[in-house]
C-alpha cells in the first residue's frame, strides 16, 4: 500500500494523468514531452535515491530518518512527442 504523504503522491494517486517535458540544455529548442499515467511504487529502502547517488556522484545520499517515506514514480507513456529547429 503506498503511504505516500507529500502532495505530489496524493496528487498522483488521486488522478494519474501525469506529463513532463524535458529540455536540451545545450539547445532550448529542442525538447520532447510526454504523457501517460502514473504510478507509484513504494520505496522502503530508499534504493533510487542511493543507486541514483551512486551513479551521477560516486556516493551515498545523506541519511535520512525511518519515517521519511519514499516512493517511486513510475511513468506508463501514452503519448510521446519531440520538437526540434
Amino acid at each position: 500500500m503506498i503511504r505516500g504523504t507529500r502532495q505530489k503522491a496524493r496528487n498522483l494517486l488521486r488522478d494519474p494523468r501525469i506529463s513532463l517535458t524535458v529540455f536540451d540544455t545545450e539547445d532550448p529548442y529542442r525538447s520532447v514531452d510526454i504523457r501517460g499515467t502514473a504510478e507509484l511504487i513504494d520505496d522502503p529502502e530508499k534504493s533510487l535515491p542511493r543507486t541514483l547517488s551512486q551513479k551521477y556522484l560516486g556516493e551515498d545520499p545523506p541519511a535520512e530518518p525511518d519515517e521519511v517515506l519514499r516512493v517511486i514514480v513510475r511513468v506508463t507513456p501514452q503519448k510521446v512527442t519531440g520538437f526540434s529547429v
